[in-house]
């Protein structure tokens, strides 16, 4: 083969790896020729500590923060069904709204002071500062609040809506176990869609989830499941649910994928007013309720703000632990791990959830059949997260053994 004709099919290739996905090794494969794309070609933002996606496996610091904002996800995830079923409105729906208002609200307040803290700093900058510390404030607020940003923050809004709406629907009518259990198996649907786009995925992970999804039948079987209160449909609460985690897996991809250079706050409000917007628009043709744009404490959207209590507890307590610190260490988490490795570990979150819902009186102890589903899926998920964790580190030895070397081609070809 001519030799400028390879480096110039390389470089071709090297400059289209963004439209590629980034959360995993990408295999091209045919008869001729064979493309791999790191994990780490394609930024999750702006930050320069998102430049790698496998930064958690680059030193012990960066390993040791990325665990932190891992635990804090899993953690204060936990707790998003129990919790938002404890507010004391007798509508769902109405729950969940109050939980998305305080956010923005919060997010709001956050981006602010963000923008004043800016104009502040703005003054006492050198002449050398870049380009982007130059703008003015009204132009840093334009510029954040750009079509591309929107557009990205919009599609993580709905599919994050989609997640959580399904999680706090199927803890509803399901044991929280059974729905935390659905709701964390994005990874499960984050596979697959990695086969059938022709990535690379290692064959610990591909039987780690066999064996997980084995697991969750047993479990999700139990006879001896149930919850305290009346209305419970299992079935329905699981496919509520696991359609969620669909919504799941896609969020997290295009948090990895599309690009965004907007503080972190300003995303997060943009990501919790497009829920509202959501709420607004599905609710009323979900449930039949009078009194759902009213303020009604028990039945309305906007029922919260008619008491002092309500408004202590959803921004003291709710807003910030089960949706600011949930999102906000989730994509943190991001720039650390590998878009596999989070889905993966996320998989231990529903056993602090029903903990919870156990603590908080939301459900009985389960059967021994739940106990034995229980076990099996750990052995999946243990085996999940050893095949992810070997990817991801393959991955980083290779960039550090030659870093220019983005693109590997095939010498037969």
């Amino acid at each position: 083969m001519n030799l400028n004709h390879s480096y110039s099919f390389q470089d071709s290739l090297y400059s289209n790896s963004r439209f590629l996905s980034n959360h995993e090794m990408l295999d091209v494969s045919c008869n001729v020729s064979r493309a791999r794309l790191h994990p780490d070609d394609t930024l999750v933002n702006s930050d320069d500590r998102s430049e790698n996606l496998n930064l958690a496996f680059r030193s012990k610091k960066d390993f040791a923060i990325g665990a932190f904002w891992l635990v804090v996800c899993i953690l204060s995830s936990a707790t998003i069904g129990p919790v938002v079923l404890m507010v004391p409105a007798k509508s769902t729906y109405a729950s969940i709204s109050w939980r998305s208002q305080g956010s923005c609200l919060i997010m709001a307040v956050w981006s602010i002071v963000s923008y004043i803290r800016y104009s502040k700093q703005k003054i006492n900058r050198s002449f050398d500062a870049t380009e982007s510390q130059r703008l003015t404030t009204w132009e840093k607020i334009k510029k954040d609040s750009s079509p591309r940003n929107l557009v990205s923050t919009g599609f993580m809004s709905f599919f994050l809506f989609v997640w959580v709406f399904g999680l706090v629907l199927g803890c509803k009518y399901t044991l929280t176990a059974h729905a935390d259990v659905l709701f964390c198996s994005n990874g499960v649907f984050i596979l697959l869609i990695a086969l059938l786009t022709c990535q690379y995925v290692h064959k610990y992970e591909i039987v780690g989830y066999i064996i997980y999804g084995v697991g969750v039948t047993i479990m999700l079987s139990d006879p001896n499941a149930t919850k305290t209160e009346e209305g419970m449909n299992k079935s329905l609460g699981n496919i509520i649910a696991l359609s969620g985690a669909l919504g799941g897996a896609l969020y997290g991809i295009i948090s990895t994928k599309m690009k965004r250079d907007s503080p972190r706050e300003v995303c997060m409000f943009y990501l919790f007013f497009g829920h509202f917007i959501l709420q607004m628009l599905l609710f009323p043709h979900i449930e039949e309720n009078p009194l759902l744009f009213s303020m009604d404490p028990e039945y309305g959207l906007f029922g919260w703000l008619s008491d002092p209590w309500l408004i202590l507890m959803m921004l003291g307590f709710v807003c910030p632990w089960t949706s600011i610190l949930t999102n906000y260490s989730l994509l943190e988490a991001y720039k650390y791990w590998t878009l596999d490795i989070v889905a993966v570990f996320y998989l231990t979150e529903p056993y602090f959830a029903e903990i919870t819902a156990i603590f908080l009186g939301q459900d009985e102890i389960p059967g021994l059949q739940t106990f034995i589903g229980v076990t099996i899926l750990s052995l999946g998920i243990v085996l999940s997260i050893y095949g992810s964790k070997t990817k991801a580190a393959n991955s980083t030895l290779t960039r550090r053994k030659d870093p220019e070397a983005d693109i590997e081609l095939s010498e037969h070809m």
